[in-house]
């Protein structure tokens, strides 16, 4: 199947196993691929967004129009137009209501690598630690090789901070499973980052489609702090 056709089954929701698999292998090896996949995704956004705007605007206006009419009537005719105004309200209302922005729409929209905090690059900068070389990576958004850096610097020092970054990088390379359990693995080992961890557990069960398991974590960030506070209640609102 060529890649155009691969994109376009994507959005719809049609992709079989195995065009998913050739789908994940294309997004994490051909760079063209993930830019022409990035830019459908923008554009699928603004669509999206742009028909809601569109409505809300017809609304308004047909509102204003039914209003100014109104003030010419008499009693009787006050009674349609004002019936014909919660009708036309309430069938917007529907409409918003029962198009809501998919899981997928809503962790683009939400979901951003967690900053480096911890090893910060200055520029000029250098190092022959696997560590750096993976926060260089990571900032480079080079996240294939920052994955196998962080992997293998965990692997020697055992910093479980890097676990929160390895998970990261597989939300970055659309992995979500795999960030699930590098982000569990994480909340066994330390507490520092507790809320971030639950923060990007939510978005991880979000990019799999799981809203009720993205819920949850996303109320965990809640009760532990008040990190992505605005950004939280904005999504339970949506979901």
């Amino acid at each position: 199947m060529d890649k155009l056709s691969l994109i376009e089954k994507y959005f719809e929701g049609t992709l079989s196993s195995i065009e998913r698999e050739e789908f994940d292998s294309l997004i994490n090896t051909d760079s063209e691929f993930k830019k022409d996949f990035e830019f459908q995704s923008n554009l699928q956004k603004a669509i999206h967004q742009n028909e809601r705007e569109e409505l809300k605007k017809e609304l308004q206006d047909l509102e204003f129009d039914i209003t100014n009419k109104v003030k010419k009537k008499s009693a009787f005719p006050l009674l349609k137009v004002a019936a014909s105004i919660v009708l036309i309200f309430s069938l917007g209302a529907y409409f918003l209501l029962n198009n809501p922005a998919s899981s997928e729409d809503l962790f683009r929209e939400y979901y951003s690598p967690y900053e480096n905090v911890v090893q910060p690059i200055v520029r000029g900068e250098s190092s022959e630690t696997i560590e750096f070389k993976a926060f260089l990576s990571y900032e480079k958004q080079e996240y294939n090789e920052a994955l196998t850096l962080f992997e293998s610097a965990y692997n020697n020092t055992q910093k479980s901070h890097l676990l929160l970054y390895k998970a990261n990088c597989l939300l970055s390379l659309q992995q979500p499973e795999q960030a699930i359990s590098a982000l569990n693995e994480y909340l066994t080992k330390e507490e520092i980052f507790k809320d971030k961890a639950n923060w990007y557990l939510g978005l991880s069960y979000l990019q799999l489609n799981s809203k009720e398991q993205a819920k949850k974590y996303f109320k965990n960030v809640q009760e532990l702090s008040k990190y992505k506070s605005k950004e939280i209640e904005e999504l339970l609102n949506k979901l």
